[in-house]
């Protein structure tokens, strides 16, 4: 772990892309197993080949060239019934695999990841981002940076929060 002065703003997160820095795969997947895991226990193996397909959507976040976060962002598809019936959907993206490593919680590296979920879904002419939340506790995270909750949710047999923030 490295070490943190006080000016926690001070600490920056560079973001790549993980098809630029594929060598972080095994450790995305270690990531994503350990953490959601108990969805649907699949293992590491799994995680890499799912990680492995979404590269291009999926990014890792590095302090002075050590990855400790990830997150990926997805074009949001809307259901059909719901585009037949609009004149015009807003265009979204999906926030989801939002991680930060145990050793660098609380350092305001989850608003690094949002702020710049936030950027990328501008820069690809995005209205708003969706997300789901399986961590109750980490609501309050994502209202602090302008989520509103929507309405509850499901991801396999887990219950989630479904919220939404403009970009």
């Amino acid at each position: 772990m490295l070490f943190f002065s006080s000016a926690v703003g001070q600490h920056r997160l560079t973001f790549t892309k993980l098809a630029d820095c594929m060598e972080h795969l095994l450790l995305a997947a270690t990531w994503a197993e350990d953490e959601w895991g108990y969805i649907r226990n699949k293992g590491v193996e799994f995680r890499k080949g799912v990680l492995s397909d979404m590269s291009n959507q999926v990014y890792i976040a590095t302090l002075a060239n050590q990855p400790v976060a990830m997150f990926a962002l997805f074009d949001h598809e809307f259901d059909p019934r719901l585009q037949a019936g609009s004149q015009r959907l807003p265009h979204a993206r999906q926030l989801s695999y939002v991680y930060v490593d145990k050793d660098y919680r609380n350092l305001g590296f989850a608003r690094q990841i949002v702020d710049e979920a936030k950027r990328l879904a501008r820069l690809a002419g995005a209205d708003l981002i969706l997300l789901d939340t399986l961590k109750p506790n980490l609501t309050h995270m994502y209202e602090k940076q302008g989520a509103v909750a929507v309405c509850e949710g499901r991801l396999f047999t887990e219950p989630t929060e479904l919220m939404r923030m403009g970009v």
